[in-house]
């Protein structure tokens, strides 16, 4: 009874831990790119992030442990790029004009797109299931209406709807990366997967920044905010965060842990409105209700059947 007890509270413990370091890590981004350059800052994010895990892995489990088979490396880089490189990099491109909240939302329904792409792989949903992934494409399509969305103060002009849809491409990105992952040759140990899924985004970023013409010197010298953001990132958005959350696969159900995908965007969007007077518009608190009731129904149905990588922010 003890033991069960003391499961019981380190797993509360780890919930409350997982939901506080992915739902913050949006404040984390928006504080990063004030003064970094957003690609360039997300490649060393993970660069960073790689090379703790990979002395972290080394040393608990063996260097051996971190070989992979030509596949295996192929597969985690590809995945990486896919999921990691686009995902995070159009979020931090996209949060310069997007609020917190809006953006969060648009992510949260990272399940009902991953339970879409099995549908048309065959794999027939049950009603309920069905009837959860039509709600989140009616609450996506709510907050994302045309001209109701309030841009950032710094957005500088740009189209709202552009960035919400190019957020919404990069969350496609990351659920096709999660739909396929099982299909794949990869590490079984998901800490080392996410160790090389780091690694190939970090350079796939770096490219993309290079391209998109961003300084390295605008990183070195960017203001104390935007590297407290920074360092928030790294460690708790990347190393704690999946690291409690890998914990959590082991020891709770994977219902129970899959609801960080409706808990987050609650605490972002609160978040967003006390550190940034974020506005709530009615197509952001209908779209988001439904998105989130919706994403809870997926979730409870079909997180029995596969468990996939989360979207970290």
């Amino acid at each position: 009874m003890p033991v069960s007890s003391s499961i019981k509270t380190k797993v509360a413990i780890g919930l409350g831990i997982m939901y506080v370091a992915w739902g913050t890590t949006y404040i984390g981004i928006a504080f990063t790119i004030e003064t970094m350059p957003p690609l360039l800052s997300m490649s060393f994010r993970f660069v960073a992030a790689s090379l703790a895990l990979f002395i972290f892995i080394g040393l608990r489990n063996g260097w051996e442990s971190l070989r992979l088979t030509r596949k295996e490396l192929s597969s985690s880089i590809f995945l990486g790029v896919l999921m990691l490189g686009t995902g995070l990099g159009t979020m931090a491109l996209a949060e310069k004009v997007i609020p917190i909240g809006v953006a969060s939302l648009i992510v949260a329904a990272m399940p009902i797109w991953t339970a879409l792409f099995r549908t048309l792989d065959n794999d027939r949903p049950k009603l309920t299931s069905l009837i959860g992934i039509v709600g989140g494409l009616i609450g996506i399509g709510i907050i994302m209406l045309p001209g109701h969305t309030i841009a950032r103060p710094d957005s500088g002009g740009q189209n709202v709807t552009l960035w919400m849809f190019i957020i919404l491409f990069g969350n496609l990105c990351w659920s096709l990366g999660s739909f396929i992952t099982p299909r794949m040759e990869t590490p079984s140990n998901p800490l080392v997967l996410s160790t090389y899924e780091m690694a190939g985004a970090a350079g796939a970023l770096f490219i993309a920044g290079m391209i998109n013409q961003e300084s390295i010197s605008d990183f070195m010298n960017a203001s104390a905010r935007s590297w407290s953001g920074w360092i928030y990132l790294v460690t708790v958005g990347s190393l704690i965060g999946y690291t409690v959350y890998t914990w959590l696969l082991e020891n709770a159900p994977i219902t129970l842990v899959s609801t960080y995908a409706y808990v987050n965007p609650v605490v972002a969007v609160a978040l967003g409105i006390v550190i940034f007077s974020e506005t709530l518009t009615n197509n952001i608190l209908i779209g988001g209700f439904i998105v989130i009731v919706s994403v809870a129904i997926v979730v409870a149905v079909e997180a029995a059947k596969k468990q996939t990588l989360p979207q970290v922010q």
